[in-house]
């Protein structure tokens, strides 16, 4: 009996490990509404000091009646303590000048949505976090500035 309760618990602790770090990555900034020949693009961040296996999650960006979908993270990608990844979007999406975006884990999970945001501006502003990876679930996490795309939000 023991012997099971041991297993059990290296079990739940293996979970713990892989669940707690993925539960930190959050979306960064986004750009909703890029400058003329630019794409949508989601950047997340992982603000926890162990490194996060993203293999297949998702994100898209949902404007009305109208949803981008990114392509899923390849397999094997690992984001490191402090690491950037950046979603882009397609040329050919067409929609309002915003909307929220939503991260998936790769079971369909959502880790981290944003409230909706409006970005009329067709520039290289974009709505990030800052310090990097702030999250209070308050709107004052967020304001509109210049991108860094890939790149931390605080110069």
């Amino acid at each position: 009996m023991s012997r099971i309760l041991n297993a059990l618990c290296t079990a739940a602790a293996v979970l713990v490990l892989l669940a707690g770090p993925a539960a930190s990555v959050v979306i960064n900034e986004m750009e909703l509404n890029p400058p003329d020949g630019e794409v949508d693009w989601i950047e997340i961040y992982n603000p926890d000091n162990q490194s996060v296996d993203i293999s297949s999650w998702r994100a898209e960006i949902i404007d009305g009646s109208w949803t981008g979908s990114f392509e899923a993270v390849p397999a094997g990608t690992i984001l490191p303590p402090g690491g950037f990844y950046v979603f882009n979007g397609q040329a050919a999406w067409a929609h309002d000048d915003g909307g929220y975006a939503t991260l998936y884990s790769a079971s369909g999970e959502i880790l981290d949505k944003t409230a909706k945001r409006l970005d009329s501006l067709n520039n290289d502003l974009t709505y990030g976090r800052t310090p990097d990876g702030y999250d209070t679930d308050k709107d004052s996490d967020w304001g509109l500035k210049s991108a860094t795309k890939g790149e931390s939000n605080i110069r």
